[in-house]
């Protein structure tokens, strides 16, 4: 009965997945269900995760808080970034496959963070994300990275200019050029080349199809010695039982389960990840695994998986801190 039950429940996720593959297809389909990016709409979920980047780029060299930012897949807010600029950043750029941006939400959110970078707050931990990553020994607010004097005038000055942009932007127009984003982008030349310090992911590398060119890309857009700050999740966000699930479909199954949505996973691993920061110019610093109780069975994995590192196995996200180290040819 038990095994009946599990191989049951096996068809049932593959099916569901299939379904809204094929659904996929169907003209118009895909604009549907788009009010939500899978973004961080949440001021405390976005303050936690640009401090929690920003305090383990700075525990790993960063001697000087980064000028300019770019966020590669946001999602439905703008949260981060603004808790970039409010934290002493000059610039933030925003790019997507898809516009989710609502002028109300991120006008709120703006607000929160206010109050959050007001009061010091400390940053949110377990308790209230617990599946949150990256994971980090102290949760004190970093005084040491945002003085008091940085504080006092981004809630004042920059508080005002961040607002305008926000409403430029919902307008389709660009002010004081303290937020950019492009949504869709197609062009890797809309930032000028060694433009940016810092560039920052949190579960978005695991949708980008185009890796190679997306880690290309990065270098392009960093100066020598900018950093890029990953958080990546491997697992196989329902289209499946297992976390690893994903992995054992064919490629056949797989195009079929993606359909002609513009993005789902692109089932690659923190290996491939490594090799590609390697392949294009960037050193890696720092490696924090978040590994499974329940190892990715070899056995059932799908012909291109099978040869996977044992770590891979394991892996269910990971961040990943880098420094360009040198240029690559475009």
């Amino acid at each position: 009965m038990k095994i009946e039950k599990c191989l049951h429940n096996l068809k049932s996720t593959e099916i569901k997945a299939i379904v809204k593959g094929v659904l996929s297809l169907v003209p118009g389909i895909n604009a549907i269900g788009r009010r939500e990016g899978g973004g961080a709409n949440s001021a405390r979920y976005c303050y936690s995760v640009w401090l929690r980047h920003l305090v383990i780029a700075r525990s790993n060299g960063m001697t000087t808080l980064p000028k300019t930012l770019a966020e590669v897949g946001p999602g439905d807010s703008l949260g981060i970034g603004i808790a970039a600029l409010l934290s002493g950043v000059e610039s933030y750029a925003a790019f997507d496959v898809v516009n989710f941006i609502r002028l109300k939400q991120n006008l709120d959110i703006l607000e929160e963070l206010c109050v959050l970078f007001r009061d010091r707050t400390p940053i949110p931990g377990d308790e209230e994300f617990p599946l949150l990553s990256p994971k980090m020994e102290s949760y004190s607010f970093p005084f040491e990275l945002i003085p008091d004097h940085v504080l006092k005038k981004s809630l004042s000055v920059d508080n005002k200019e961040i607002r305008e942009a926000l409403i430029d932007l919902s307008n389709g127009k660009v002010r004081n050029n303290r937020i950019l984003y492009f949504a869709p982008w197609t062009s890797n030349d809309v930032l000028k080349e060694s433009s940016i310090d810092f560039i920052i992911s949190q579960a978005v590398l695991e949708h980008v199809d185009d890796l190679p060119n997306t880690y290309q890309t990065m270098n392009r857009w960093l100066k020598n010695g900018g950093y890029c700050s990953h958080q990546i999740d491997f697992k196989s966000h329902g289209y499946a039982n297992e976390w690893y699930g994903h992995w054992c479909y064919s490629d056949l199954k797989w195009f079929i389960i993606k359909g002609k949505r513009p993005y789902l996973l692109n089932r690659e691993t923190l290996s491939t990840h490594l090799h590609i920061h390697s392949e294009y110019g960037f050193e890696i610093l720092t490696v924090l695994r978040q590994r499974s109780t329940t190892p990715a069975k070899r056995e059932k994995l799908a012909k291109k998986y099978v040869d996977i590192p044992d770590d891979d196995l394991i892996t269910s996200s990971a961040y990943v801190l880098s420094v360009k180290s040198n240029e690559v040819d475009f």
